[in-house]
């Protein structure tokens, strides 16, 4: 009797202490969990209208909850408690790391055509055309992204910024060597008084050797960076493999101090070896 007794008091107190802890803690976690998830959206979606991309509230909605389904999906495959936690932290990245992939994408198309966009500028100079008039026929000759940025100098142009200060803001929102050499260049020649075009057609011919010279770079390290990620994966899916072939291999070495302690060595190399391989195979032009 004395024992039902003691059962029902322990079920009674771990009942109190559950509802408690839903009734207070879980409030504070989603709370917690909305205001931060809802600051990342706001924070997104700026970055993607930065690079003239806008989304819907639908889509955006799906950047609030990809780490709840993330680790939805990874308690589902891994039946693990580790497999949700793992599932959260990468649906937490995962949207950063999409929006910094489509930021490179659009950069790199942006590198691409300025080539492009310096001729044209240089030939509506060379026809009489003003600076600004030769950045209008650029935004409506050339597609974008090289067209909308330029359009968004124009306007604040327009809108009271003088034009110095509008190309500096450009080089501000696409940080290349380029590009920065490019503002430099023009406001020495406006400030100077020195002939644009011709400073322009310099410029071109600079910048087009300079992008075949980091093309030729990308390609002969192209074979570092492929042995790097096989070196990279190899341990890995070989560790998975032999763990399902015979478990007991990994067994001892967890169960095992200098068996911890020997894969704490195996992990730390593995790092070192990721860093070294991508600083030899990353050549700075």
């Amino acid at each position: 009797m004395i024992f039902i007794f003691i059962l029902l008091t322990f079920f009674l107190a771990a009942y109190m202490l559950s509802d408690f802890f839903i009734k207070n803690s879980l409030p504070f976690f989603t709370g917690y969990y909305d205001k931060l998830q809802s600051k990342r959206t706001d924070q997104i979606k700026e970055q993607l209208e930065e690079s003239f991309v806008f989304w819907e509230k639908k889509r955006m909605m799906l950047v609030y909850l990809a780490p709840a389904i993330f680790a939805g999906a990874g308690f589902i495959l891994m039946q693990h408690v580790l497999g949700a936690i793992a599932g959260f932290v990468v649906g937490f990245v995962f949207p950063t790391f999409m929006v910094r992939m489509a930021y490179q994408k659009r950069i790199r198309k942006f590198q691409g055509q300025l080539v492009d966009g310096l001729t044209m500028l240089s030939s509506s100079l060379k026809a009489g055309l003003s600076f600004v008039q030769a950045i209008e026929v650029l935004c409506e000759e050339m597609p974008p992204p090289i067209s909308q940025e330029f359009k968004l100098v124009l306007k604040e142009n327009k809108w009271g910024l003088s034009l110095e200060e509008s190309l500096l803001r450009l080089r501000k929102r696409v940080p290349l060597e380029e590009v920065n050499l490019l503002v430099s260049s023009i406001l020495i020649a406006r400030e100077s008084g020195g002939e644009l075009p011709r400073v322009l057609l310099r410029l071109t011919d600079t910048i087009r050797d300079n992008l075949k010279l980091k093309e030729k770079i990308a390609t002969l390290t192209l074979q570092g960076k492929l042995q790097g990620l096989v070196m990279m994966f190899l341990p890995i899916g070989f560790s998975y493999f032999v763990y399902k072939q015979n478990p007991e291999h990994f067994i001892v070495m967890w169960q095992n101090s200098t068996g911890r302690f020997f894969l704490m060595v195996a992990v730390v190399l593995q790092i070192a070896g990721m860093i070294i391989i991508k600083k030899v195979s990353t050549i700075k032009v």
